[in-house]
């Protein structure tokens, strides 16, 4: 319990420090979303809607972002889940694009929560051709703790100006699982197939955007069922473009 409330309280005094020394450089994001689908598994198995916020600091030019993302469920009316995640840019070549970080996740709302069981740590690693054709990435994640495993997302994307301030944005994404969150014994395999499209309309700083997913399950183990979901996200970012 008291590593617990160490953590929250050291979260709460970087963002605190941040918000007050780099204001220019903050944003925030709330999402509303039918379901919570995640690397094809589904985290609210009864279908109820969520809600999903977060802000993040971009550190100036250093290249290091702060990013803190909770997930409330209208299934069981609490808060299930907390990230924090740090993520550093690294300067390339022109055209090319890499970054890494650390993902923290926990889940600090289960009964009889243990820093050791209810937690885990994943290390990561991206690569994209921003400037090619349908913006190409790849990104690899390794969980070290409790979901024990990599999985590695391809990912393409296309954008559309329909106005001045509105946009269309496609996107489609492939996911293989090595074991992260499988059973002991489960092959991997290309584990999600995932389509998007999201409409983009653009208010003074804030940013509105009605989007819909479909998640094509293609390994066994994490389910047999696909699934279709849509929400509506609200953005602010401070500063001007």
């Amino acid at each position: 319990m008291k590593k617990r409330h160490v953590f929250l309280f050291a979260l709460l005094f970087v963002f605190m420090f941040f918000h007050t020394s780099l204001m220019a450089e903050f944003s925030f994001q709330v999402d509303l979303a039918s379901r919570y689908i995640w690397r094809g598994f589904d985290l609210n198995p009864y279908k109820k809607p969520v809600i999903q916020p977060f802000v993040n600091y971009k550190l100036g030019n250093s290249g290091l972002s702060l990013n803190l993302w909770t997930s409330f469920s209208f299934e069981n009316k609490e808060v299930n889940e907390i990230d924090f995640t740090v993520t550093y840019a690294l300067k390339t070549i022109k055209n090319f694009s890499l970054k890494t970080g650390l993902i923290h996740y926990g889940w600090y709302f289960v009964d009889n929560f243990r820093f050791k069981d209810d937690t885990s740590h994943e290390l990561f690693v991206s690569a994209g051709l921003p400037d090619v054709f349908l913006n190409p990435s790849i990104t690899v994640y390794y969980d070290f703790t409790n979901g024990d495993g990599f999985y590695i997302l391809l990912e393409i994307e296309d954008s559309l100006n329909l106005l001045e301030s509105i946009g269309a944005y496609f996107s489609a994404s492939l996911g293989y699982n090595e074991g992260q969150w499988l059973a002991e014994g489960v092959d991997p395999g290309f584990s999600d197939l995932n389509l998007g499209i999201t409409l983009s309309f653009k208010i003074d700083n804030f940013q509105i955007s009605p989007f819909a997913n479909c998640t094509i399950v293609l390994l066994d183990a994490i389910g047999k069922e696909n699934h279709f979901w849509y929400g509506i996200s609200v953005s602010y970012k401070q500063g001007k473009d």
